[in-house]
């Protein structure tokens, strides 16, 4: 069984480490060389580019991060897919950008998911996501001892985009959490509370959170590079929240102000920061930083 993987980058680098733990061939590309060497050191098969050898995989997993790229590696994918083929797209795209890719693999004959994942890329290297797939059930069925290698949940969302719009609401979730981790280690460092002892209270009290687990001890040593979800990706996301959330013309008071924390984090720190970075929002504000 072999799985083709467009985009190496964090969440597709960690999907082919697992599928090659697995036993499953692997074969991918991604634009940056040092990426295609990655997956080479682990026995996978490089390329650089799109071609033939996507038709001889028995699945394909798309993982890029922009709906150009999307849209491109899509055109692409419906001159050279055989009928029936499965492609899972797991990216956090707007529903818009989704449908287009779908349109896109069906004129080959081939089906495409929409397979957005939950989680970052410290937890997709441990295979600790949810995928929530959408789709026809029978391929669905067919990639699902794939997933099996990616993550610990598969939630079947219905439809297809229906995986996308739980996507929306559990990054809406992460954002939140995020912010409320920042903010509560802010204010116990105005407390002149030892940082480590309030993240061993949080984490195992009524106050914890996964973000919380995850991303205090990132902020708590400032270590934000290399980063497990970034602040441009996180960017994306929450402007694909926002205006789907304006579409639907429902009131998020407090999506509204963290959404304004993070237009600061992105104007105040590097791209490439790990979204724990937004407690340098809070120092700043302060004048901490």
């Amino acid at each position: 069984m072999s799985v083709g993987i467009i985009g190496l980058g964090i969440m597709g680098s960690a999907y082919s480490a697992n599928l090659r733990k697995a036993g499953v061939a692997v074969a991918g590309f991604d634009p940056d060389a040092a990426a295609r060497d990655r997956l080479t050191a682990i026995g996978g098969v490089a390329h650089d580019g799109l071609g033939p050898w996507l038709a001889d995989c028995d699945l394909v997993i798309i993982s890029v991060a922009s709906p150009k790229v999307l849209a491109t590696v899509t055109t692409s994918l419906s001159l050279i897919l055989k009928p029936g083929q499965v492609v899972m797209e797991t990216g956090t795209f707007a529903m818009a950008d989704k449908l287009a890719a779908q349109t896109a693999v069906q004129a080959s004959g081939a089906i495409l998911l929409d397979t957005p994942v939950s989680g970052t890329g410290a937890q997709a290297a441990k295979g600790d996501l949810v995928i929530m797939a959408s789709g026809p059930a029978k391929a669905i069925a067919h990639a699902k001892p794939f997933m099996a290698h990616l993550c610990h949940t598969v939630i079947e969302a219905g439809e297809f985009g229906s995986g996308s719009k739980l996507k929306y609401v559990a990054n809406h979730a992460v954002a939140l959490h995020n912010c409320a981790a920042a903010e509560t280690l802010h204010y116990a460092d105005a407390l002149g509370l030892d940082r480590d002892i309030v993240y061993r209270l949080l984490s195992k009290g009524a106050a914890n959170s996964r973000m919380l687990e995850l991303r205090m001890p990132l902020m708590i040593s400032g270590a934000y590079t290399p980063p497990t979800a970034h602040m441009a990706m996180f960017e994306k996301d929450l402007s694909i929240i926002g205006a789907d959330i304006r579409a639907h013309n429902i009131t998020t008071p407090m999506f509204d102000a963290v959404s304004a924390l993070y237009d600061q984090g992105w104007s105040l720190v590097p791209q490439n920061y790990d979204t724990a970075a937004v407690f340098e929002v809070y120092r700043h504000i302060d004048g901490k930083a």
